[in-house]
């Protein structure tokens, strides 16, 4: 695929309508993949063809470099279809757009971003290698970083892997050995000297694919050595792509019933005269807005460089909070049909319910956003 050579807002436009003329196949092949707990691998090529994977990278690597409004939007239409697959862009979208910012003095860098462009793959971030104490939350990374000519060796495992089968590079967290704080390399996923492991058996975004990889030796070059700022989890938008895959799955479980979903009711009654059914649907179509409003409001003060990390998390949890009203509003107006496995509901349920241990999380969210009021009042 060649870099791209149309306008940045027309390749705006015409990504974002692509993706969102994808929506019903992403639908339909997330939905066999969650069945059958593999890892959607056609959807990932529909999305790298429909410009996806270059369009957070900069124009001077071949990129659309797309602006904060419709990366958001991106994810949130991917993740309306296939919420599981909508992690996977969301961390493609956080990293890409930030490790490929300024790649002056990075020749590995740069050429990692050109071959994102032209279509190699996703990038995402690896850094957890237990099931539970991730690194955000205190846990040790114990990943060595072997210095070797030239740049060093990474010999680790990772667990979480989010969408790892269709990553081409990920940013790794390990230590250089004689250190004792964690770095981060942007490495190249070599077939050669890593090997992926079917590890990812959960209850909910199963189509994300978080699988297990293993680095045995693993060559990084010196200048793949990122600045912290560029990884940091504690950037505001880390949190506010994950409040708009948020967004994304209340809108798809919303979409069930306006699409005609809903049943005719009881003695041959159209769900919009029956009082309990209107009510659950309000309470949806409520909470659907504070949802809408919130990513809304939160883009255009990033936009504006107003936005502070503890708000942007906070707006992830916010977020997260309305769209699981969305979803119970929207299970309760099915009814008892939509506790069966194969009803369409379940895997936006799951899935949003699992999305609540995505980093950061509840309680680092709220200490955070206490200690900027308490220290700004």
């Amino acid at each position: 695929m060649p870099p791209a050579t149309v306008s940045r807002n027309r390749s705006a436009t015409d990504t974002l309508d692509r993706v969102t003329e994808l929506s019903p196949t992403l639908f339909d092949l997330g939905t066999r993949a969650d069945a059958e707990n593999r890892f959607p691998g056609e959807s990932v090529r529909l999305l790298v063809e429909a410009g996806v994977a270059r369009a957070p990278l900069p124009c001077a690597l071949g990129g659309d470099e797309l602006d904060s409004r419709t990366l958001v939007a991106l994810v949130s239409t991917v993740g309306a279809a296939d919420p599981g697959l909508g992690l996977v862009v969301a961390m493609h979208v956080v990293h890409a757009r930030r490790v490929f910012l300024d790649v002056a003095g990075s020749a590995a860098v740069a050429e990692a971003g050109r071959s994102v462009a032209v279509g190699s793959g996703f990038v995402s971030s690896l850094v957890s290698e237990n099931r539970s104490i991730a690194p955000a939350r205190g846990g040790a990374v114990l990943a060595r970083a072997v210095p070797a000519k030239g740049g060093w060796r990474l010999h680790t495992r990772k667990r979480y892997a989010t969408g790892i089968r269709a990553l081409s590079h990920a940013v790794v967290a390990a230590t250089i050995d004689g250190e004792d704080t964690p770095e981060h390399f942007l490495v190249p996923i070599d077939p050669a000297t890593t090997s992926i492991e079917k590890t990812w058996d959960v209850l909910g975004l199963r189509t994300s694919g978080s699988d297990d990889i293993v680095f045995d030796g693993t060559f990084v070059p010196t200048d793949a050595l990122l600045p912290p700022e560029l990884v940091s989890q504690s950037s505001p938008w880390w949190s506010l792509v994950l409040a708009g895959l948020y967004q994304g799955i209340a809108e798809g479980a919303f979409r069930l019933i306006t699409d005609g979903g809903l049943p005719i009711q009881a003695g041959g009654a159209h769900p919009a005269e029956v009082p309990r059914v209107r009510h659950y649907v309000g309470e949806a179509a409520l909470s659907l807005t504070t949802v809408r409003s919130l990513v809304d409001t939160a883009i255009g003060r990033h936009t504006e460089g107003a936005l502070t990390p503890a708000e942007s998390a906070a707006v992830k949890l916010a977020a997260h909070r309305a769209a699981t009203e969305v979803l119970d509003q929207v299970g309760r107006a099915f009814g008892t049909a939509s506790v069966w496995q194969s009803h369409a509901w379940q895997r936006y349920f799951r899935d949003l319910r699992v999305g609540a241990h995505n980093s950061p999380s509840e309680d680092v969210a709220l200490d955070d956003l206490a200690r900027q009021v308490l220290t700004t009042s």
